[in-house]
């Protein structure tokens, strides 16, 4: 095994975020057979690409990885 050898599983990841309002929002997926960097790197793009005409650029989108239950 190598000592760099990612460990590939299914993640669940919560990207919280600010809206140009104001609102804060929380988003919930499931990232299947990722590295854990990999799952947060998806959820930044995901909300990039989703919420791109409302997203506040000035604050930092903030992602959670973990296993699902």
């Amino acid at each position: 095994m190598s000592m760099f050898a990612r460990h590939i599983c299914d993640y669940e990841v919560t990207g919280m975020f600010n809206k140009v309002d104001g609102e804060q929002v929380v988003t919930k997926r499931i990232c299947h057979n990722v590295s854990k960097r990999e799952a947060a790197a998806r959820m930044k793009r995901y909300v990039q690409l989703t919420y791109a005409d409302s997203l506040d650029v000035r604050r930092p989108i903030r992602v959670n990885v973990k296993l699902p239950h």
